[in-house]
C-alpha cells in the first residue's frame, strides 16, 4: 500500500513557481495555515492567533523590514501551497536567511519544500549577487534538516537557543550554504531532477 501511495504522490509532482506575496494572497486557507499548531511547531510565530488584518499588516510592512515574501504557486493546478522568504540580508558580507512554509497539506509530500527553497537560493545568490545563506534548525526538526540536506546545506555548530513559546532552552544547529557549494548542488540536482530544479 505503502509503494502504491509513493507512486501516486509522484504522478501528481508539480513544479511551482514563486509570485511576489500580496494581498490577493490571502485567503482563509492562508488564515488556517498561519493557525494551525502542526504546521507552525517550529516557527515563531506559533501558538499566536492570527487575524486576517494580522497577515495584512505583515505583506505590508515586510518591505519596510527587509522581507521579500513569495507565494509559492504549483504551475499546473495554480495552487497557492505555502509562502516563503529572503530575510536578514547583511549587504557587508553577503548573507541571508531564508524561511518557507508548505501550508497545503496536499503538498506536504515530494519536492515542493526543496523546490521552494531552491528557487529562493536562485534568486538571492544569482539575481541579487548574494553569497551565503546562514540559519539555524532545531535539531529535533528532523524534516527540515532533510531538506536543508538535499538542498547542500552544511551543519556547523550546535547551540543553546531560547525558545519563547515553550521557555526552554532547546537544542539548535547552526547551518550555512555557500554559493560555491549551492551551484555545485544545483548541477546535481538538474541532472537527477531535470523537470524541477534548473539553475538558469
Amino acid at each position: 500500500m505503502k509503494s502504491n501511495q509513493n507512486n501516486l504522490n509522484k504522478t501528481k509532482q508539480q513544479k511551482i513557481s514563486l509570485k511576489t506575496l500580496s494581498l490577493e494572497h490571502i485567503s482563509s486557507s492562508y488564515l488556517d495555515w498561519m493557525n494551525d499548531p502542526v504546521l507552525t511547531k517550529y516557527l515563531e510565530i506559533g501558538g499566536v492567533k492570527l487575524t486576517k488584518n494580522d497577515l495584512e499588516d505583515y505583506i505590508l510592512k515586510s518591505p519596510k523590514n527587509g522581507r521579500i515574501n513569495y507565494a509559492i504557486i504549483t504551475s499546473e493546478s495554480k495552487n497557492h501551497i505555502g509562502n516563503c522568504s529572503i530575510y536578514d540580508i547583511n549587504e557587508q558580507d553577503k548573507s541571508y536567511e531564508i524561511g518557507w512554509l508548505i501550508g497545503d497539506k496536499n503538498f506536504s509530500y515530494g519536492l515542493y519544500a526543496p523546490m521552494a527553497m531552491f528557487e529562493l537560493h536562485k534568486i538571492a545568490l544569482l539575481d541579487l549577487g548574494l553569497e551565503r545563506c546562514r540559519g539555524k534548525v532545531l535539531k529535533e526538526n528532523v524534516k527540515a534538516r532533510l531538506n536543508n540536506q538535499f538542498i547542500g546545506y552544511k551543519e556547523t555548530i550546535n547551540i543553546k537557543h531560547y525558545h519563547k513559546k515553550t521557555k526552554k532552552y532547546l537544542d539548535v544547529i547552526k547551518v550555512e550554504l555557500h554559493k560555491e557549494d549551492w551551484l555545485i548542488r544545483g548541477e546535481i540536482l538538474s541532472k537527477k531532477h531535470p523537470d524541477f530544479f534548473q539553475i538558469t
